[in-house]
Protein backbone atom coordinates (compact mmCIF):
# COMPACT_ATOMS: atom_id res chain seq x y z
CA UNK A 1 0.00 0.00 0.00
CA UNK A 2 1.24 3.31 -0.98
CA UNK A 3 1.87 5.88 1.15
CA UNK A 4 0.10 9.55 1.64
CA UNK A 5 2.23 11.23 -0.96
CA UNK A 6 1.23 8.76 -3.17
CA UNK A 7 -2.70 10.92 -3.71
CA UNK A 8 -4.16 13.96 -3.69
CA UNK A 9 -7.72 15.28 -2.85
CA UNK A 10 -9.78 16.54 -5.55
CA UNK A 11 -12.55 18.53 -4.87
CA UNK A 12 -15.51 18.19 -7.45
CA UNK A 13 -17.58 21.59 -7.47
CA UNK A 14 -20.73 22.13 -9.25
CA UNK A 15 -21.69 26.09 -10.48
CA UNK A 16 -25.49 25.25 -9.76
CA UNK A 17 -25.46 25.34 -5.57
CA UNK A 18 -28.38 22.97 -5.56
CA UNK A 19 -26.02 20.20 -6.23
CA UNK A 20 -23.37 19.42 -3.28
CA UNK A 21 -19.53 19.81 -4.48
CA UNK A 22 -17.70 16.71 -2.93
CA UNK A 23 -14.09 15.07 -2.57
CA UNK A 24 -12.05 12.11 -3.37
CA UNK A 25 -8.74 10.89 -2.82
CA UNK A 26 -6.95 9.89 -5.76
CA UNK A 27 -3.83 8.00 -6.39
CA UNK A 28 -1.28 10.42 -8.16
CA UNK A 29 -0.46 9.51 -11.65
CA UNK A 30 1.84 12.05 -13.09
CA UNK A 31 3.61 15.42 -12.23
CA UNK A 32 0.68 17.50 -13.06
CA UNK A 33 -2.48 17.35 -11.89
CA UNK A 34 -4.96 15.63 -14.58
CA UNK A 35 -6.66 18.20 -16.64
CA UNK A 36 -9.42 16.79 -16.43
CA UNK A 37 -11.73 14.21 -14.56
CA UNK A 38 -14.63 11.82 -15.81
CA UNK A 39 -16.15 9.98 -13.05
CA UNK A 40 -19.28 7.34 -13.59
CA UNK A 41 -22.43 8.52 -13.41
CA UNK A 42 -26.16 7.58 -14.27
CA UNK A 43 -28.16 9.87 -16.68
CA UNK A 44 -31.71 9.18 -16.71
CA UNK A 45 -30.99 5.45 -16.21
CA UNK A 46 -28.06 5.30 -19.05
CA UNK A 47 -24.68 4.38 -18.38
CA UNK A 48 -22.95 8.23 -18.28
CA UNK A 49 -19.97 10.23 -17.43
CA UNK A 50 -19.80 13.50 -15.32
CA UNK A 51 -16.79 15.42 -16.74
CA UNK A 52 -14.57 17.91 -14.47
CA UNK A 53 -12.20 20.12 -15.73
CA UNK A 54 -9.31 21.72 -13.38
CA UNK A 55 -10.13 24.73 -12.22
CA UNK A 56 -7.31 25.39 -9.14
CA UNK A 57 -4.31 23.36 -9.06
CA UNK A 58 -2.63 25.93 -6.61
CA UNK A 59 -2.71 23.18 -3.56
CA UNK A 60 -0.97 20.52 -5.94
CA UNK A 61 -0.15 18.25 -5.09
CA UNK A 62 -2.14 17.67 -1.81
CA UNK A 63 -4.74 18.68 -3.61
CA UNK A 64 -6.74 19.79 -6.85
CA UNK A 65 -10.21 21.50 -7.68
CA UNK A 66 -12.48 20.57 -10.55
CA UNK A 67 -15.16 22.48 -12.17
CA UNK A 68 -18.13 20.47 -13.70
CA UNK A 69 -18.52 20.91 -17.20
CA UNK A 70 -21.20 18.22 -18.27
CA UNK A 71 -22.81 14.77 -18.29
CA UNK A 72 -22.06 12.76 -21.22
CA UNK A 73 -23.15 9.30 -22.38
CA UNK A 74 -20.27 6.92 -21.71
CA UNK A 75 -18.56 4.93 -18.95
CA UNK A 76 -15.26 5.06 -17.58
CA UNK A 77 -12.58 2.20 -17.68
CA UNK A 78 -11.03 2.69 -14.05
CA UNK A 79 -13.19 -0.25 -11.84
CA UNK A 80 -13.34 2.71 -9.09
CA UNK A 81 -15.33 4.79 -11.47
CA UNK A 82 -13.42 7.41 -11.86
CA UNK A 83 -10.84 8.48 -15.01
CA UNK A 84 -8.17 10.75 -15.17
CA UNK A 85 -7.06 12.60 -18.03
CA UNK A 86 -4.02 14.20 -18.54
CA UNK A 87 -4.41 16.60 -21.26
CA UNK A 88 -7.39 17.97 -22.23
CA UNK A 89 -7.47 16.61 -25.77
CA UNK A 90 -7.18 12.68 -24.71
Amino acid sequence: MGDANDSFVAVFLYPDESVESFSRSLPIVGSRPPAVIRAAAAFEGAAAVDVFRLADASAWPEAAAYLYEGTVPGTVEDGDGVEQVTTPDD
